[in-house]
């Protein structure tokens, strides 16, 4: 999210005009995330979010990609997932320039990120993440994960410019991932980037979820293990946590023994992920300091869940 490309009134109400939404009355950067630009706003016909893509600053999202989240979009609203609906213009389009960047308009999602993350919140998790899987089987569209192992390696080797110890220790790491990341356990489309601040609560229950951006063909059990990664852990893994976001998860779609069996696998590869793209924007000079976010919290974390296998736990579940 973020907001990088700085807008006015005037051309933001001259964007509006192409979706007929009305007079424009307020609008508001959203500072949380890094890769996009979002805007609140409001017009007589209600409330949106205007999101421009800013392909050049993190350059994780490329302009080919835009039309498979669309695409999966609509495909599962149909299938009454609680993501926002994007807006057709009067060209009939979603994905409309503006200030020369892509950008589309969604509807708002009432309802709150949760700030104090219980049990019940991680149960609803997993339960909406495997509605998530479900009901994406059918999608005929296909995206490969272009950040995983290879990625990594590449980054590695020639972007991330590492002292000799620590060099060697991701290189150690990505050889265990590539020596024991499995073939043939479920897959199909991931959201990716499940944290928090992309899930909206109501009463209680999930409201919304956004932030697809980023969603791709992968491992189901690599989805849950980024989820279980944010979601469950403070210092250490919570099992109580960890437990209810199975159970909800396994409401719907039952996990398969061999799947359970790389959940330590999985949770050192999350954890290594989001330690490279933090650490990534930690080191491109185009995002604000603001923005960037602490990528020694996923170092700690995949130190930790080397240390600590957790096979036992997993297995009892």
């Amino acid at each position: 999210m973020a907001y990088y490309t700085k807008i006015n009134k005037y051309n933001l109400q001259k964007h509006v005009d192409q979706y007929k939404i009305g007079k424009l009355f307020y609008f508001k950067g959203i500072k949380e995330g890094i890769e996009n630009t979002n805007y609140f706003f409001k017009t007589e016909k209600g409330n949106f979010v205007l999101t421009i893509f800013e392909n050049k600053i993190t350059e994780r999202i490329k302009n080919k990609n835009l039309t498979f989240f669309i695409d999966l979009i609509k495909f599962l609203r149909i299938k009454n997932f609680p993501t926002p609906s994007i807006l057709r213009g009067i060209n009939k389009k979603h994905l409309i320039n503006f200030y020369n960047k892509p950008s589309i308009i969604v509807e708002f999602i009432t309802g709150n990120n949760p700030k104090n993350i219980n049990k019940n919140h991680c149960y609803e998790l997993g339960k909406i993440l495997s509605v998530l899987h479900k009901n994406s089987l059918k999608f005929k569209k296909k995206k490969k994960n272009n950040f995983s192992l290879n990625a990594w390696e590449i980054l590695i080797y020639k972007k991330l410019n590492l002292k000799k110890n620590h060099f060697l220790f991701l290189k150690n790491e990505i050889a265990f991932l590539k020596k024991n990341w499995p073939k043939n356990i479920p897959s199909g489309i991931i959201h990716g980037d499940l944290f928090p601040d992309n899930v909206f609560f109501k009463k209680n229950k999930i409201n919304g979820i956004i932030d697809l951006s980023n969603a791709c063909n992968d491992f189901f059990c690599y989805d849950l293990s980024i989820c279980i990664n944010a979601w469950c852990f403070n210092k250490k893994i919570d099992l109580n946590k960890t437990r209810n976001l199975i159970k909800g998860y396994s409401f719907v779609r039952k996990l398969q023994k061999k799947e359970i069996n790389y959940f330590p696998i999985f949770l050192r590869a999350s954890s290594l992920r989001f330690y490279l793209s933090r650490l990534m924007d930690s080191k491109n000079k185009r995002i604000p300091k603001q923005y960037k976010k602490n990528p020694n919290e996923y170092l700690k974390k995949l130190k930790y869940f080397q240390e600590n296998n957790l096979s036992n736990f997993f297995n009892k579940i």
